[in-house]
């Protein structure tokens, strides 16, 4: 009779177990099943009562285990009745949030340039992948690159016009309009750059203009520093 009680018992709470870690809706069970479950652990308890009083504490240890996992399983039953919870999930929700990486909110790119001694900013930079170096001008529109430096960076100076006026301390030069792929100073990048390419022996030094500096976030001239942001 005990034996056959205990199977009732189980056999009731893994259907309403289904429900919980397999699945299916609780709404989907008959009411049956889980009134049925509910009696078989009021008789379990009883039953681990009377045999409790009788001395014989092993065999009540059984029905007493019964009764509280199907009374466990109801409960959580219960709670889970209008969302199904599958128990794969939560091992997989667990995974999830213990690989995931930290979210981390990256700082703003930043270059910083120390002034020489001839109250110039210096800049090593790349045009169109190619390392060459510039002076920081704001007073130039353009980036402005020497011939043998757009020549590096894989300009055809051949088939350039050079209609563009220039006016320096020196009198007016002509240079050739050209748009730069890439102009990169460290961290900071920018694509498709309007700039001048200087006929040979009219320009000392490549200039970084505003053609470039407009486009990033900032540019702060301090005594000794620039500092460059995108």
């Amino acid at each position: 009779m005990l034996g056959f009680l205990l199977m009732v018992i189980l056999g009731l709470g893994s259907l309403l177990a289904a429900t919980v870690f397999g699945g299916v809706k609780l709404d989907a069970v008959p009411d049956l099943p889980i009134a049925a479950t509910v009696i078989a652990i009021l008789v379990a308890l009883y039953m681990a009562t009377l045999l409790n009083h009788r001395g014989e504490r092993r065999l009540a240890l059984w029905p007493t285990l019964a009764a509280c996992i199907s009374g466990a399983v109801l409960v959580a039953g219960a709670f889970n009745k209008s969302t199904p919870l599958v128990l794969a999930d939560l091992f997989a929700g667990a995974t999830t949030a213990a690989d995931a990486p930290p979210t981390r909110r990256d700082a703003p790119a930043s270059v910083r340039i120390r002034r020489t001694d001839d109250g110039t900013f210096f800049a090593n930079s790349e045009v169109n992948g190619q390392a060459m170096t510039m002076r920081i001008d704001n007073g130039s529109a353009t980036v402005v690159l020497r011939q043998s430096d757009a020549e590096k960076a894989g300009i055809d100076v051949s088939n350039l016009a050079f209609d563009t006026p220039l006016k320096t301390a020196n009198g007016t030069s002509y240079l050739a309009p050209v748009r730069l792929k890439s102009v990169r100073i460290g961290p900071l990048a920018i694509d498709d750059v309007e700039g001048l390419v200087a006929r040979p022996g009219t320009l000392n030094e490549n200039l970084l203009g505003t053609s470039f500096l407009r486009r990033l976030a900032s540019v702060e001239l301090t005594a000794n520093f620039a500092t460059l942001r995108q």
